[in-house]
């Protein structure tokens, strides 16, 4: 059925409490001021940038992983990462140059020593070459860098943490 003549209710409004009064507006506002004096002033993760658990880069010399940005670009410069390069760069040095180098100025003097003494020495000792030889031909003990390393016992006792689930570098909880 329709109808054609004027309506004869009003249209219905919807009073919420903004627009109740202008007063109780004022009010809720210098409510809100007071919050926003309180609230915490503690800023995130001290101001740091931080990487996500999938980003994080880490350091697989010194078995390290970082979670803020600041922390990785300390950890280049850091005493343990430097001492670490370090102690890389003189075994590889060692490999390469010094340990060949070595082997071969004692192979070079042993010969030296055949030619010019050890006849001298087996005629003095009254023996033949051969037992001449293998006398003075005796293992001798290098010393390496990794030399000291079982001698250095740790002064305090260590206690290694590790993470609960065996998946490191992947594991959030420690």
């Amino acid at each position: 059925m329709l109808r054609l003549g004027r309506p004869l209710l009003a249209e219905v409004t919807t009073i919420n409490s903004s627009t109740a009064s202008v007063s109780g507006r004022l009010i809720r506002i210098r409510k809100k001021s007071k919050w926003i004096d309180r609230r915490s002033t503690r800023v995130p993760h001290n101001g740091k940038e931080i990487w996500y658990f999938g980003d994080q880069p880490s350091c697989a010399l010194c078995h390290v992983r970082f979670r803020y940005r600041q922390d990785y670009e300390a950890h280049k410069e850091s005493e343990l990462h430097v001492n670490r390069l370090r102690w890389v760069e003189t075994m590889k040095w060692w490999r390469e140059t010094g340990e060949p180098a070595y082997l071969k100025a004692a192979k070079e003097e042993w010969e030296w020593f055949e030619q010019h003494v050890l006849l001298t020495k087996a005629q003095e000792m009254g023996c033949t070459l051969d037992e001449a030889r293998r006398v003075y031909r005796q293992a001798v003990m290098t010393e390496a860098p990794a030399w000291h390393r079982p001698l250095q016992c740790p002064t305090v006792k260590q206690e290694v943490k590790e993470p609960r689930d065996q998946r490191w570098p992947a594991s959030p909880k420690w």
